[in-house]
């Protein structure tokens, strides 16, 4: 007889069955995971066995593999010394560091031919007799960084931009404190679409107590010298959220008195020398002398004292000397800007005195300077309201100024406004976008020649040596490129005549255009002037008047402007760059104005890059025009010997611990800035590797895409075994009871079936 089935054998019967359909539901969950866990790409790796090593599921984006680097291949020879390369957006062109004289660093620039990079050539507009290193592009190609020791920094090397004009960089400026210190600033790269930029610096990471902002210049970074390099960025804004072009300026100008007025090494780099400085020394003190009780200075000519009064304080604001601080003339200073403050009329702004525009030109010029020097509120406040009576002088037909308001214009009286009008502009006043294009419009009035590079008195004016360095310094203030053939049409008329006493107004000039011009033309003029007045000068510390219209002037102002001449080297802002060099011909083709000029970069507040930096160097971050990743130099531990090359992933606003290069790249000897062209698969960067630790070439490596390729009959490693250990016990214990207990079922089933037969 079959026996029956007790009444909760059906019961036990279903929870072992959803015990058992769960059991095998975790058993595929696991042998999925352990399928995906145990794929030939847990133990292939990305590797070119020296440098990477990276899972293939870890792979995205892709990974590449270095070829071992060797020297650029280029018409450089072995023995010269390559720093710091940088590739210019379209990969055309490469600009270095190399060592143009003993002792002074130059950017050079070589051409790629399709095949080698071309001979190496010194970029003319920016180098100078102080050391220009770490050159990059912007992102867009219309910028070239570089760092520079030059006077018109902050202090050290600072970062300085150079404006592509149309035929090439030049127009340099620094950076303003947002970026740079009192310390050095090098190696700055910026990122994809010019969002941001990198560079490194020596500054302290704490903030500099009260003895240390007093301290000089150099005995402040003397007392820091220890300080490692760290990277640091700074991210871009928009350009006219503040007012930085102006600092840039008062940047320039100031730092160049200092330098040259404290360190006679820069003075001598600038163009002066101790005889200068002496002459400039008798004059001050004969202007001190000949200084009246009430404050003023009396001219030559009648009726003159607003002109020849502020003529002698821009001598000495030129000289560094100032009312509102200890100097040694302070109270001369005082006096005579306490007298020409009392002859403004503060509501029309008017400054004539007793005489005429010419007063209230030089006048309305040294209100300026005067602000520009010590910032004092009461002098802004006169300044800007001279400066509007000059907007309201001017001829609204030929845009020009003569003796009167409103009478049609003239080069002579025109120069002195200008002149006020440009160092306004540099000193942060508003000056109505009307009146300089109507100063514009007065000099091509007044020019005319094959390129209208020559300059008259008046429109169809007679045409004199004074006019002519009057009208091309105006043109350069209103932005007209040293390298155009207006420009040389201009500066070969002022070179033909002759420096002497017999026309002072022409020497001040003469002086003005062709330190603007900066190049040989100023060098051959800066000597004969300094020939000439030097030897001119008398006893008690004045010059002579001399003939012509000199003779009007009177020895207060012939002084004061001979004095100027011989200041101008530190005196005045070089805005086509320090120890611009211009080419031997004009540049054909057009070349922009500054007006036309791309703005300079505003950057906000520079922040270090901690995810990069430590307690050694790290130098050169140069991120990827796609910005995933940021290459860099270090001397860290773990390396290949002196400084490795490093690179670290971007992830979002952060960056991932960086990795060696390796010794495919990198070497026991020092290996440095690198560059990247061809979407970043070609790495050129310098290694002194072949000099002994002496010199740095130019060495390069190409990288290759690494694809996924698995091989299923390829078994993990002995290595990979011993590190997976635990997974591979857990898979065989759980193997084992799955096993088991799918045994126990199976027995247990056929148990049932016999019973219930």
């Amino acid at each position: 007889m079959a026996l029956k089935a007790s009444p909760d054998r059906g019961t036990t019967g279903r929870t072992r069955g959803i015990i058992m359909a769960a059991v095998l539901l975790v058993a595929v969950a696991f042998f999925a995971w352990l399928f995906n866990t145990l794929q030939p790409g847990t133990w292939h790796y990305y590797t070119d066995d020296v440098s990477m090593k990276r899972l293939a599921r870890d792979s995205e984006p892709r990974f590449v593999a270095w070829e071992k680097a060797s020297a650029l291949r280029t018409s450089l020879l072995p023995s010269v010394d390559c720093l710091q390369p940088a590739i210019s957006p379209d990969g055309a062109r490469m600009v270095f560091t190399r060592e143009s004289s003993p002792g002074n660093q130059d950017l050079f620039m070589a051409r790629w031919d399709g095949a080698v990079w071309g001979n190496p050539e010194p970029i003319r507009a920016l180098n100078s007799k102080f050391n220009e290193i770490g050159p990059s592009f912007s992102d867009d190609g219309k910028f070239l960084f570089f760092s520079t020791d030059r006077p018109g920094g902050l202090g050290g090397y600072d970062v300085w931009v150079a404006r592509w004009d149309g035929s090439e960089f030049a127009w340099p400026q620094p950076l303003t404190l947002m970026v740079n210190s009192k310390f050095d600033e090098i190696c700055a790269r910026s990122s994809a679409n010019d969002a941001r930029l990198y560079f490194s610096s020596n500054r302290p990471g704490k903030s500099l107590t009260k003895e240390d902002e007093a301290l000089p210049d150099k005995e402040l970074r003397k007392k820091w010298a220890g300080t490692d390099w760290d990277v640091y960025s700074a991210d871009r804004i928009p350009v006219g959220v503040t007012n930085r072009a102006v600092e840039r300026a008062m940047s320039i100008l100031y730092s160049l008195r200092r330098n040259a007025l404290t360190d006679e090494t820069v003075m001598e780099k600038l163009g002066g020398n101790r005889k200068t400085e002496s002459a400039v020394d008798r004059g001050l003190a004969y202007l001190a002398k000949s200084q009246e009780t009430n404050g003023c200075w009396v001219s030559g000519g009648r009726h003159h004292e607003v002109a020849a009064t502020a003529l002698a304080l821009v001598t000495f604001l030129g000289r560094g000397e100032r009312h509102d601080r200890p100097c040694r003339y302070q109270q001369t200073v005082a006096k005579g800007l306490a007298w020409l403050l009392s002859q403004e009329n503060r509501l029309t702004g008017d400054i004539r005195g007793r005489g005429d525009m010419y007063d209230q030109g030089i006048g309305t010029l040294a209100l300026v300077e005067a602000y520009g020097v010590t910032r004092d509120q009461d002098v802004y406040e006169a300044a800007q309201s001279a400066l509007f009576f000059n907007a309201d002088a001017q001829n609204e037909e030929d845009g020009g100024w003569r003796y009167k308001p409103k009478d049609p214009g003239d080069l002579s009286v025109s120069g002195w406004v200008i002149m006020g009008l440009k160092s306004a502009e540099l000193s942060g006043f508003r000056v109505p976008a009307k009146t300089r294009a109507g100063a514009i419009k007065w000099l091509k009035n007044v020019s005319s020649g094959e390129n209208g590079g020559l300059f008259s008195y008046q429109a169809r004016g007679q045409r004199t040596p004074a006019m002519q360095a009057t009208g091309f310094f105006c043109s350069q203030l209103m932005g007209l490129p040293a390298s155009t053939p207006k420009a040389f049409e201009a500066v070969d008329f002022v070179r033909k005549s002759e420096i002497s006493l017999a026309d002072i107004y022409y020497a001040y000039y003469g002086t003005l255009c062709s330190y603007q011009g900066q190049g040989p033309s100023w060098r051959e003029w800066n000597r004969k002037m300094q020939d000439v007045f030097l030897a001119a000068q008398r006893e008690d510390g004045s010059w002579p008047t001399g003939g012509g219209l000199s003779a009007q002037m009177g020895p207060v102002v012939a002084t004061s402007l001979i004095t100027l001449c011989l200041q101008a080297h530190y005196r005045y802002v070089p805005l086509f760059g320090l120890g611009y060099e211009p080419p031997d011909r004009p540049v054909a083709g057009a070349v922009m104005t500054e007006d036309d000029l791309p703005s300079v970069p505003e950057y906000d507040r520079a922040r270090p890059m901690n995810e990069l930096n430590s307690p050694a160097d790290d130098l050169y971050a140069t991120p990827t025009r796609h910005g995933d990743f940021i290459y860099f130099a270090s001397n860290r531990e773990g390396g290949e010997g002196g400084l490795d090359l490093y690179r670290s992933r971007s992830i979002g606003v952060t960056n991932s611990p960086p990795v060696n290069l390796g010794p495919a790249i990198n070497s026991p000897a020092d290996d440095t800035a690198p560059a990247l062209r061809a979407a970043g698969f070609t790495l050129i960067f310098s290694s002194n590797r072949d000099g002994g630790g002496k010199g740095h070439r130019l060495f390069s490596s190409s990288s290759r895409i690494v694809f996924p390729q698995y091989d299923y009959s390829v078994m993990p490693s002995w290595s990979w075994l011993w590190e997976n250990y635990p997974t591979l016990l857990l898979v065989m214990i759980l193997s084992t009871a799955v096993l088991a207990g799918w045994a126990a079922m199976s027995g247990w089933r056929r148990k049932r079936r016999r019973g219930v037969s």
